[in-house]
């Protein structure tokens, strides 16, 4: 590739990478509109770089790739940003972990949402945020028995089920979304405590993407499940895992008190 060569023009970088031995690699691959950045990319994506590609080369093409490859992601984020839950434990021997819930909910003339209060949970701190005004929002806690004599869920729950019943400051328009975020701590011991020494958090996860984060001065030693780890900036370990299944994920993680 010549050193005069346009770097934003992905023709001609693609004509340097050889073009017959591209459609050889990949002959069903459409490269037609060779001008397009984003089909550009993908077709990189797909090929894989050639291994005679030049260094000089390379960064010219990682600059043209930069800005596509970044759009590209944060649409893939903004379709993706459904539901997150991110769980800070406390310390073990109080049993409890703070939650934040972050929901998209789409539901045509909805004007309320109902989260489920997991059994065996003892939650307190709860409030609610809109996340398009950053006002709060009304909430309050209903029984399965109330819920469906309200009709707000199907015949088969259960009377002592509880719900977090969060109302909207209006229904949820035609192409709509309401975007709010609940916080709440809950306290579960047979989820979360010590057992022989070691903190245990174990919990199945019913969510698509999750977040734990260990208490300040803990390690992590153990995780059932494919996750990220990483240290956030105050020095806690950081747990991020995806729960692609259409079912809860059961998920349990050990750590010890760093000495």
């Amino acid at each position: 590739m010549s050193r005069g060569m346009d770097a934003n023009d992905p023709e001609r970088i693609f004509r340097a990478l050889s073009l017959q031995q591209a459609r050889k690699r990949t002959p069903n691959i459409s490269i037609s509109n060779k001008r397009n950045p984003q089909e550009f990319i993908l077709a990189i994506a797909k090929l894989g770089m050639p291994p005679a590609c030049p260094p000089d080369d390379m960064l010219r093409i990682r600059k043209l790739m930069r800005p596509s490859i970044l759009l590209l992601l944060t649409c893939g984020l903004a379709l993706a940003q459904h539901e997150l839950s991110i769980y800070e434990l406390l310390q073990p021997e109080t049993h409890k972990f703070a939650i934040v819930y972050d929901v998209t909910y789409a539901k045509e003339g909805a004007p309320f949402y109902l989260n489920p209060i997991r059994p065996g949970s003892t939650a307190t701190d709860e409030r609610v945020i809109d996340l398009a005004t950053g006002k709060p929002l009304k909430f309050e806690s209903v029984d399965g028995k109330t819920a469906k004599a309200q009709g707000l869920r199907p015949a088969n729950t259960l009377d002592d089920s509880m719900f977090l019943k969060v109302n909207f400051a209006a229904p949820i328009p035609k192409e709509g979304v309401a975007r709010f975020r609940i916080y709440k701590t809950y306290e579960d011991a047979p989820s979360y405590g010590l057992k022989n020494g070691l903190l245990v958090f174990d919990r199945p996860f019913g969510i698509k993407r999750n977040v734990i984060v260990l208490p300040a001065g803990y390690e992590l030693v153990g995780c059932t499940v494919p996750s990220i780890i990483t240290t956030q900036q105050d020095g806690r370990i950081r747990v991020s895992m995806l729960n692609d299944r259409d079912d809860q994920l059961p998920m349990k993680i050990t750590g010890r008190r760093i000495q």
